[in-house]
């Protein structure tokens, strides 16, 4: 009898616990303008990711990548503690802050945690581009430790004839840039399909309510499937769609599995 492919379990409404499944893209909290469900409580994020088989969860809560870093760092890890091997923390940085502040923090959390696995811009929130002295300290150690950081905008100028993302790479060669949302129009998988091809430590994250049919087939067929990584944007989106489209994808199972998993466990030592 022929083994049942994911795609066969996925129309089975089968949950794939004996599948690894890690979510590169998770927020926490509620939000100002979006219908959180639960709140986003990390109880209820987990009782989504239930649904699905989601084993872990990396997450920076809506309140960090606001108003309040270093609220929402402290909330990420109190999830973390509480519930060890389902969500994650990314230590989210706010360049905007005293680099003295940062460079505390970054301290404080590796001391607490036994290391960082990852960390999170959004410079489009904090105001920013991604080359502000006060991501600094991020930096150096993300290179120092060779952790993933995850922006959904690497912006900023081009130069010389290089893009603003293939500068940011070239120059932190120890550090794996997660684009967020990397598939949700073609313009955006074009773009960055190219600028991953430029930069073998530029990875592209599924996170987003969108996905053009034969987007994540024409990803893979250009960077091959160990460059991409799932994401949900959960509790913003349900996890469910974004899973499904993998899975219903036309690519090997292997390739899912990297995407899905494996990926991710890889770049964040897990």
């Amino acid at each position: 009898m022929s083994e049942t492919t994911l795609l066969q379990r996925l129309h089975a409404g089968i949950r794939l616990d004996d599948e690894l499944v890690i979510d590169d893209h998770g927020h926490m909290g509620p939000w100002y303008n979006f219908h959180i469900p639960g709140d986003g409580t990390p109880e209820s994020m987990i009782e989504n990711m239930d649904l699905i088989g989601i084993n872990t969860c990396i997450v920076a809560p809506h309140i960090a990548i606001g108003p309040d870093t270093g609220e929402g760092n402290r909330q990420a890890v109190e999830a973390h503690l509480k519930y060890p091997d389902r969500l994650l923390p990314y230590i989210t940085i706010n360049p905007r802050r005293p680099l003295a502040e940062t460079e505390a923090e970054i301290a404080h959390y590796h001391e607490l945690l036994g290391g960082i696995k990852g960390f999170k811009f959004h410079s489009s929130c904090h105001l920013a581009t991604c080359d502000h002295v006060g991501y600094g300290p991020a930096y150096d150690y993300a290179g120092e430790h060779q952790i993933p950081i995850l922006s959904h905008v690497w912006d900023g100028p081009a130069r010389d004839g290089k893009s603003f993302l293939t500068r940011q790479a070239a120059a932190n060669p120890n550090v794996a840039f997660l684009h967020a949302h990397s598939g949700n129009s073609w313009e955006t998988i074009r773009k960055l399909t190219a600028e991953a091809k430029l930069n073998p430590n530029v990875y592209l994250d599924l996170a987003g309510s969108g996905l053009p049919y034969g987007g994540l087939e024409y990803m893979v067929a250009q960077i091959g499937a160990n460059r991409i990584l799932l994401g949900t944007d959960l509790p913003f989106i349900d996890c469910r769609p974004q899973f499904g489209r993998l899975l219903a994808a036309r690519i090997s199972d292997e390739d899912k599995r990297m995407i899905m998993g494996l990926n991710a466990k890889r770049l964040f030592k897990l």
